[in-house]
């Protein structure tokens, strides 16, 4: 059951950090660029919709092609090591949210500077 959390948490939570990523980093959008104050285009002058659109279709392209794999699987092993740690804690459920949404970063991240490891793509 805690893997199961970690999943849903973990393609939930990427969602929004990208959207994060969007507005504060950067974050590759498919056949476009990348978005936001270090990218092409700035997500301030998109408009809210425009960057939830580009996001979304982010999300969708790249789960597509490999992420819902990664992160169902970061998620999955955080639920568990994370029940397995907090199994006697009623804190339990909070904790599995915390360190699920926080693995999460990290392949959202490589996304954002995969430029910089493989070269323009």
């Amino acid at each position: 059951m805690d893997a199961l959390k970690g999943i849903v948490t973990a393609a939930v939570a990427s969602f929004f950090i990208a959207l994060l990523f969007a507005y504060l980093f950067r974050l590759p959008i498919p056949l476009g660029g990348y978005i936001g104050p270090f990218g092409e285009f700035s997500s301030y002058s998109m408009g809210v919709v425009g960057v939830l659109q580009a996001v979304f279709i982010a999300w969708v392209f790249y789960g597509i092609f490999g992420g819902f794999i990664v992160l169902p699987l970061c998620g999955a092993i955080t639920g568990v090591v994370v029940g397995r740690k907090y199994s006697g804690s009623d804190k339990k459920n909070k904790m599995n949210i915390l360190w699920t949404t926080t693995i999460t970063f990290i392949p959202i991240f490589i996304l954002s500077i995969l430029d910089y490891i493989i070269g323009p793509w």
